[in-house]
């Protein structure tokens, strides 16, 4: 089983058994734990290592080279996607005037490039029960 939330254990869904041959069930354990702790290559090795029977030193590297992999693709391309999660998308930011807050004058921003994410919409339905969820067990409470 994979570890959920900050005590790693599975307090709101004990019943639920993650392995690497179901990935529904794994993509829904990534979405729970996601609530609790936020996303990081720690995260992701602890992920890895509970839902497959890698080492340690093997879903670090794992999760490193999925992450290379995520840029590269981004990089290249300027787009990635996660089916039922979203997309990864480059976009390119104008020349334009801005304001120095300290003195008011104007100051040049040069063009660039940032990276946005949109998300699925079965990410943004899931996101939303979940809110309205929340608002009901604190109604409650």
């Amino acid at each position: 089983m994979i570890p959920c939330g900050r005590d790693l254990s599975w307090t709101h869904c004990p019943d639920v058994t993650v392995t690497a041959d179901n990935p529904r069930r794994l993509r829904y354990a990534l979405f729970i734990a996601m609530e609790i702790q936020p996303v990081s290559k720690k995260f992701l090795t602890e992920v890895i290592a509970g839902s497959t029977d890698l080492s340690g030193v093997a879903a670090t590297k794992l999760a490193g080279d999925i992450i290379e992999a995520m840029k590269g693709e981004i990089v290249s391309s300027g787009r990635f996607t996660i089916p039922d999660f979203g997309a990864f998308i480059v976009r390119e930011t104008p020349k334009r005037t801005g304001l120095n807050p300290k003195t008011g004058e104007k100051v040049q921003i040069k063009a660039g490039a940032t990276v946005r994410f949109k998300a699925s919409p079965s990410l943004k339905t899931a996101a939303l029960s979940g809110v309205k969820k929340s608002k009901r067990k604190a109604a409650k409470g």
